[in-house]
């Protein structure tokens, strides 16, 4: 990675701390992709770089989770694979993995000699485009360990983190965006964080709860996205002040495109993997995604 750019922790305290931190990651960076679980200001990130960037004049491009999922949720393909209690299918989490690797391939291809730069949204807990994290020895690994490419996981600090969650139940009951409505209800954000939780336990970063529900806990949860991101330039952003937010964080005030799969593409990829695995197997393999990196 470029000396300008820090590959550790960093602090934003206040709006500047943000806007020099982006303006940072715009210069040195053709892919960043924005790594963490709902609820912990991601989408605030992405509209915010995504901003910097144009006015930089750069060219934006999306590559986001909860925009790509959709694609492989067409009512004939919810009626196979439904949600439970609004978690995604296991074998469309594996589908829209099986699908990122080489869009993000033909991405670079295409913009190689472009002033394009491609921001994504990766949630990888449960299987969520784990693929990006996960080494392969494809095309795609290069551009991934490029020093170009930055995954990036804001940390929110406790009180900030609790900020989020509040607006997340008004924004739920009373969505002022389209997007909001899709967006991860309350009761499964506290399912993530406990799942996260116990995966800090697993790596020594955090002790068995005794009792009671555990409080977000930022250290814990930083851990466990360095131990995903390994393989990976990374840098986390502790987030200790609630950041300006006038609209809805998907109101963009820029032009970007978004990069998502044809129903072609779509297809082909269910039609294998119900040809190579049975959905107990595809079940089995997602719940061990901790496992493959």
């Amino acid at each position: 990675m470029r000396n300008d750019f820090p590959a550790d922790d960093f602090v934003i305290a206040c709006q500047s701390d943000l806007e020099a931190a982006l303006k940072a990651i715009v210069r040195a960076h053709r892919m960043v992709f924005f790594a963490g679980l709902p609820g912990v200001g991601k989408s605030l990130f992405i509209r915010e770089l995504a901003t910097v960037a144009y006015a930089m004049g750069r060219t934006v491009h999306f590559l986001q989770w909860d925009v790509v999922r959709p694609s492989f949720e067409s009512q004939g393909i919810l009626d196979r694979y439904p949600e439970h209690e609004g978690v995604t299918h296991p074998l469309v989490r594996m589908a829209v993995g099986q699908w990122v690797r080489e869009a993000v391939s033909r991405w670079h291809r295409a913009h190689a000699n472009s002033p394009s730069i491609l921001i994504g949204e990766v949630p990888l807990i449960g299987n969520r485009l784990i693929e990006l994290a996960q080494v392969h020895a494809d095309d795609a690994e290069l551009r991934l360990v490029a020093s170009d490419t930055l995954f990036v996981t804001p940390v929110p600090s406790v009180p900030v983190r609790a900020a989020i969650e509040q607006a997340r139940e008004r924004t739920f009951a009373n969505p002022a965006h389209p997007r909001e409505s899709a967006d991860a209800p309350p009761g499964v954000l506290q399912q993530l964080w406990l799942d996260t939780r116990a995966l800090a336990v697993e790596i020594g970063a955090a002790a068995p709860l005794t009792g009671g529900p555990a409080p977000f806990d930022p250290q814990a949860y930083a851990a466990v996205y360095r131990h995903l991101l390994r393989h990976r330039n990374a840098a986390t952003v502790m987030v200790n002040t609630q950041l300006t937010q006038n609209t809805s964080v998907y109101d963009l005030p820029v032009k970007a495109t978004d990069i998502l799969p044809t129903d072609d593409e779509v297809a082909e990829i269910l039609m294998r993997l119900e040809r190579e695995h049975t959905t107990a197997e595809i079940e089995h393999k997602v719940s061990r995604w901790f496992q493959s990196i």
